[in-house]
């Protein structure tokens, strides 16, 4: 909100509509706030936290466009990649509130299918309590405070560095015999 204040104010201005000023939005408010699902949908789809998704073992080799990938492999979803594809989300690098709003004219932007939780069989199974609690977050700091730049000892608005940075992470993972104490 900081980098799109003007999004803020508009959201700030929904929430006001829906709720008024008594209390904070409910999950029963969250169809009428679509300017807020939108945020949350665009911050999954602009900045994963799993950039590269949880890695996955191939059980058999397998054949993919020609190339072996052989048995015990690690694969990886690359998240990013497919939420930043300029092929599938025009200006995907930016962050535009209005992507998911019932396509607006001349965007065409598919509704973000939330990649960022995985696929299939092995989909986070914590994806709607992920969603519900940001979008809870979300719709509760946007109602009752004005998000803004701080600023330097010399009064120079600071913004933030919203580039991807490299680092190191760290998976563990563990068999049900490491689950016993």
């Amino acid at each position: 909100m900081i980098l799109h204040p003007e999004y803020q104010v508009m959201a700030q201005k929904e929430i006001d509509s829906v709720v008024g000023d008594q209390r904070l939005p409910e999950f029963e408010d969250r169809e009428s706030l679509p300017l807020v699902e939108c945020i949350v949908q665009e911050t999954l789809r602009w900045r994963s936290g799993v950039p590269l998704g949880i890695p996955h073992s191939v059980r058999k080799d397998d054949l993919y466009r020609g190339m072996l990938i052989p048995k015990g492999s690690l694969v990886f979803a690359n998240i990013t990649g497919m939420s930043l594809d300029e092929s599938v989300y025009s200006d995907a690098a930016c962050f535009y509130l209005e992507r998911f709003l019932s396509k607006p004219a001349g965007r065409g932007e598919p509704y973000f299918n939330n990649t960022v939780f995985g696929f299939g069989r092995r989909i986070c199974t914590g994806q709607y309590v992920a969603e519900n609690t940001l979008w809870v977050a979300i719709a509760s700091i946007l109602a009752s405070c004005k998000i803004i730049n701080t600023v330097d000892e010399y009064g120079n608005i600071i913004v933030p560095d919203t580039t991807f940075t490299e680092g190191l992470g760290r998976i563990l993972f563990r068999t049900i015999d490491d689950l016993y104490l």
